[in-house]
């Protein structure tokens, strides 16, 4: 009866988890489309560090309590305590320290972009061995992802209107790769649904 009643709470607290996870991509998607789209940013004074810091610890947030979840294959979430504390803090650094959108921001975004893209690549690779048939979206998406963090990075410190919209870009992709990688990586205990059926 406890056993039980232990997996029904534990499915109820992964299956959050991974709502959470689901919108916080969709938030950090959102965010970079109004990072790449709102023209002439930087006299939106320290919009852009909003958006960006918001986005940041939103995802920061919800990938400790993902974390925290013990799904059941601990895939997606395997590496989101200590990246989801870096988003935090960024996200707040961002937020009560603005910094200067053409130097330092474009450089932060990009890290971030590497930093998950890498971490996203591991999980798609740990994702085959476990069997996730559709591990080559997450694997794909996660090398896009480093694409667009290293062409971001080398753009840093040309004109704004290019270094806007490629942080859009980067920031996008974390987004898509993020909900790719929720969405098939992510299983409750007690499913009996196989990983290969989706």
């Amino acid at each position: 009866m406890n056993g039980h009643f232990e997996t029904k709470t534990n499915s109820a607290i992964v299956k959050s988890a991974k709502i959470m996870h689901l919108c916080s991509s969709v938030i950090f998607l959102i965010a970079g489309l109004l990072v790449a789209l709102v023209p002439t940013l930087e006299n939106f004074g320290n919009f852009g560090n909003v958006v960006v810091g918001i986005a940041s610890i939103v995802i920061g947030v919800t990938g400790v309590y993902g974390y925290f979840s013990n799904d059941m294959y601990r895939l997606a979430f395997q590496s989101d305590f200590a990246f989801g504390i870096f988003h935090v803090i960024l996200g707040i650094l961002l937020i009560i320290n603005p910094v200067q959108l053409p130097v330092l921001l474009p450089t932060a975004v990009s890290i971030l972009t590497l930093l998950d893209g890498g971490n996203k690549s591991q999980i798609a690779i740990e994702g085959q061995r476990f069997g996730i048939h559709k591990w080559y979206l997450v694997l794909l998406s996660a090398l896009v992802e480093m694409a667009a963090g290293i062409v971001l990075m080398v753009l840093a410190y040309y004109d704004m209107e290019t270094v806007r919209a490629w942080m859009g870009v980067a920031m996008g992709v974390v987004g898509v790769t993020n909900f790719w990688t929720t969405m098939y990586t992510v299983r409750i205990r007690g499913n009996q649904q196989n990983l290969t059926d989706k």
